[in-house]
């Protein structure tokens, strides 16, 4: 946070280039979740991630824990003011400079987590509940060295939850618990899928017989984002015109 006080300039190339919507589509990894919503099958997703694909793959705002927040909403890093996200928006990725608070000049920054700060009160009010009401856990492309986050794994009631890990390699404990699990038959063994999310999600949705609505659901959310941005465009430069 004090780097971008003194410095905004370096984190606003970096927004502009990931910010939510612009480039990137959500996957058929961001897809999966949201269809494990609509058949009822999700307690919550607890992501690192700030990009917002979750919410533009249509998964439920309730089912979602952004623990590093989110592009949706800023703030005044002086006054804490909440700013217009439509003005830092256009301040960011139209012209790549740094949004000025309108109460006190300011430097504005959306509400994603820096380090240093607090995560927000929604991962810890449901944490703890939703650990206990697990009763499968699935870790999906993440190194597990950011605390908390990489702590909930840990979390989970190993009696009744089984954890599996679809990743490019082994992180965590998860090795250390399947053979803890040979001296302790009560613990669920942990299953580890090496390879890329996407092709992993596949596989499963295969497994499930969910493919051919895993795969209409994606490209239905990428057809609208796309509509999404021909419209603004066609505003903007109308506007221009003007």
């Amino acid at each position: 946070m004090g780097f971008y006080k003194n410095n905004p300039q370096p984190f606003c190339s970096l927004a502009r280039e990931i910010w939510p919507g612009m480039i990137h589509s959500p996957t058929l990894t961001h897809t999966f979740m949201s269809l494990l919503a609509s058949t009822g099958k999700l307690l919550r997703v607890y992501t690192q991630n700030i990009d917002g694909l979750e919410v533009l793959a249509e998964l439920p705002p309730e089912k979602i824990v952004e623990c590093h927040g989110h592009f949706r909403t800023a703030s005044c890093t002086v006054c804490k003011k909440k700013a217009d996200i439509e003005h830092v928006t256009t301040s960011i990725v139209e012209h790549a400079k740094p949004p000025i608070c309108e109460h006190c000049d300011g430097y504005v920054k959306p509400d994603i987590v820096f380090f240093g700060e607090g995560l927000p009160a929604r991962f810890h009010n449901l944490l703890q509940t939703d650990m206990k009401r697990a009763d499968l856990l699935i870790i999906l492309g993440t190194s597990l060295q950011v605390a908390p986050v990489s702590l909930i794994p840990e979390m989970v009631d190993r009696k009744i939850c089984r954890r599996v890990l679809l990743n490019l390699e082994r992180v965590g404990n998860l090795d250390i618990i399947g053979k803890r699990n040979k001296h302790d038959k009560t613990l669920q063994q942990d299953i580890f899928y090496k390879g890329a999310c996407d092709e992993s999600i596949w596989m499963l949705s295969k497994l499930l017989g969910w493919h051919d609505e895993l795969q209409e659901l994606n490209n239905k959310t990428k057809m609208q984002i796309k509509a999404k941005e021909k419209s603004k465009t066609k505003a903007k430069d109308a506007q221009e015109k003007e």
